[in-house]
Order: C-alpha cells, then sequence, then structure tokens
C-alpha cells in the first residue's frame, strides 16, 4: 500500500482531469500520453475562460451575471488552489514519501483502518462528480437544441455565456461554439472535482494515521492490563516489549506530527479559501431566513389597528405568517445559517484543541525518551 494505490479514484481523476499532481514521492514523471492529454485540456481550458469573459462582457448585463457568474467563480477557485498546489510541488512530494515510508511498512490494523477511512467517502465522491459532469454538460449544451427552431442566433441563445463570433451567427457557430463550451465546462469542472478528491486523500490518509494510533494504544493497553490481572500484582514479562511498542507508537506519532506541520503549509490558505466560500453563502441564507420572519415588524409600529376588522385580522395572520420562515434544508430541525454552521466549528475547534494539547505531550515524551 502506498499513497498512490490506496484510493483508486484519486489517481484516476488526477489523469482524466489533467491536473497531474504529485502522487508518487520520486521524480518520476507522468507518462506521455497523459502528459499531452493535459497540455490539450489547459489549452481548452484557456480558450474555454477567454470566450466565456469576452461572452460576459458582450452579452447582457442582466443574462452575464445570471448565467456566467458561477462559472467564473469556479473558474477562479479551481485556478487559484491549482495554482498554489503546483507552487508547493516540493511539499507535495515531501509528505507523499513521508506517508509513502508509513504505509509501505503497514500491518494488517493501518491497512483496515485506511480502507476504512476512504471507502466510504469514495461511492459519494463518484456519484457527486458523475452527477456534476452530467449536469454541467446537459445545461451547457441545451442551446443546440435551438437549431430546429431557428437559422440565427445571438448571444443570448447560450446558456453560458459565449462568443466566438460576431453576432448574429450560423447554426454551425452554434453547435460548434456549444459543444467545445461544453467540453470545457465539463473539464472545468473535472479540474475543481480533481483538486476536492486530491485534497479529501491527503486529509484522509493523515486522519487515518491518527486512529491507527488511537487503536494501537488501546490495544496495547488493554493486553497489559489482562496481563497484570492474571499475575496479580506481579510483573508482567511482557512490560518491556510494551514499553519498545509504546516508543515505537510515539516514533510514529512524530512522523504524523510532521506529515500534519507539512499539511497545514500545503492546504491551509485552500481550506480558508472553502471556509470563506461557505461562510458567504451561509450569511446570504441567513439573511433570507431573517427577512422571511421579520416582513410584519415595520409595519406593526404603523395605525395598522385603525382600520376595519378585516383588514386587523388579515394583518394579524400575516404576522403568524412569520413563523413560517423560509428554511433552505433537506432536514427540518437542522438550519442552514451562520450560527449553526459557527456551533459545529467551534465543536470541531474543542476537539481540536485536545488532540493538539495530546500531541504535544507525546512528542515531548518521544524527545525525552
Amino acid at each position: 500500500m502506498d499513497f498512490k494505490n490506496a484510493n483508486f479514484l484519486n489517481t484516476r481523476v488526477n489523469l482524466i482531469s489533467g491536473n497531474l499532481l504529485p502522487i508518487v514521492s520520486d521524480n518520476s514523471r507522468f507518462s506521455v500520453t497523459w502528459r499531452i492529454h493535459s497540455a490539450v485540456v489547459w489549452l481548452i481550458e484557456l480558450i474555454h475562460t477567454i470566450a466565456l469573459t469576452v461572452g460576459m462582457a458582450l452579452a447582457p448585463k442582466e443574462k452575464s451575471l445570471k448565467d456566467g457568474t458561477i462559472a467564473v467563480v469556479i473558474t477562479l477557485e479551481a485556478s487559484f488552489m491549482l495554482t498554489r498546489l503546483y507552487l508547493r510541488k516540493k511539499l507535495m512530494k515531501e509528505i507523499i514519501e513521508k506517508m509513502d515510508d508509513v504505509l509501505q511498512s503497514a500491518d494488517e490494523i493501518m491497512k483496515d483502518i485506511v480502507k476504512s477511512a476512504i471507502k466510504p467517502i469514495t461511492m459519494p465522491f463518484i456519484i457527486y462528480g458523475v452527477t456534476g459532469v452530467i449536469t454541467v454538460a446537459t445545461w451547457t449544451i441545451q442551446p443546440i437544441l435551438l437549431v430546429f427552431e431557428k437559422s440565427t442566433f445571438y448571444y443570448v441563445d447560450y446558456n453560458l455565456p459565449t462568443a466566438f463570433n460576431n453576432e448574429p451567427f450560423s447554426t454551425r457557430v452554434l453547435i460548434l461554439s456549444t459543444i467545445f463550451m461544453t467540453i470545457g465546462s465539463s473539464y472545468l469542472f473535472l479540474k475543481k472535482f480533481g483538486v476536492d478528491v486530491y485534497m479529501m486523500h491527503l486529509v484522509l490518509l493523515l486522519t487515518a494515521q491518527y486512529r491507527y494510533t488511537a487503536v494501537k494504544l488501546t490495544i496495547l493497553f488493554r493486553g497489559l492490563q489482562n496481563c497484570h490481572d492474571e499475575t496479580k500484582k506481579k510483573y508482567c514479562m511482557e512490560d518491556r516489549w510494551t514499553e519498545r511498542e509504546l516508543r515505537k507508537l510515539c516514533v510514529h506519532q512524530n512522523n504524523v506530527l510532521n506529515m500534519s506541520f507539512i499539511l497545514r503549509k500545503l492546504l491551509s490558505v485552500n481550506f480558508s479559501l472553502l471556509y470563506f466560500n461557505n461562510v458567504f453563502r451561509f450569511c446570504f441564507i441567513g439573511i433570507l431566513l431573517s427577512t422571511s420572519t421579520e416582513i410584519t415588524d415595520k409595519a406593526f409600529d404603523e395605525g395598522w389597528y385603525q382600520f376595519g376588522p378585516w383588514t386587523k385580522s388579515t394583518f394579524i395572520l400575516l404576522i403568524m405568517s412569520n413563523s413560517l420562515e423560509c428554511r433552505i434544508a433537506a432536514i427540518g430541525k437542522f438550519n442552514l445559517s451562520l450560527p449553526s454552521f459557527m456551533t459545529v466549528k467551534f465543536i470541531n475547534e474543542d476537539l481540536l484543541i485536545m488532540a493538539v494539547i495530546i500531541n504535544v505531550d507525546l512528542y515531548f515524551l518521544c524527545a525525552l525518551k
């Protein structure tokens, strides 16, 4: 087991998307075929970005904001995160080398923990990736159906703002440009998806190492307790073996800590970008939620009570409708809002602080040994 073959999804998506992020620790390069494929994909993405930018400039403002904003945001986000990773290839190879050293000498417990950490996430990511590509491709290629209705087309006919020719343009231009933008949009999604899978793979492998330490400690001390119970206050013959195993675990934990420091340097900015992106989304949802419960607050201070019974009863019904707040959530009791997001964040921060304290103690223990 190593970094490359621990997760087949990461390896496949890394190649298909053309990202070609490092998956081995040595200086071996990807095959010529995959490098040519990556160059072609990047060329498609360059033309796709230029056509999208020009299309947003030439198309009506309302359509540009409505249909092009998401594509621009995904382009910027994927480009930023990939650039950050490409500029830190040395760190990526360093953490892959350390991870390979651990995984190649892994026992059955570690192999099972790594598989149990990666397997539950693989299928949801596959479903997300396939569904995303199909959805993006279907939405982008939809304007081709207009060829059965007319023969002259304009920028507003595209679903995704695009400009390859001056308007009006012919059916041939519409078909070719739509197919090209569909391919470009699909690969854009795959690039963003590939970065997410790659970062997820790094995080899960490191998580598995922490779990391995926890499981081994549990097994170690459980066996030691059973041994002491059987000998009735006599020193167990396996005490020295236990000390050796504990020292090995401390060395392993030191390696894990070193990998965590490298991972922080490598992914901290990328995860911060995702964090702020989600915070902004939850802020907008929170504004929607609060606004939906305040529709009568300002009018309540006015003279609504001076009108007739029908008007007053209608206004009271509107006040009662404030309780029907706009909740955008699949789970009724969970609220998609910034306070809910921050609650989960603070819980995770408390757990993280405890983990850091324990890790620091282990670090100094190993140093003393």
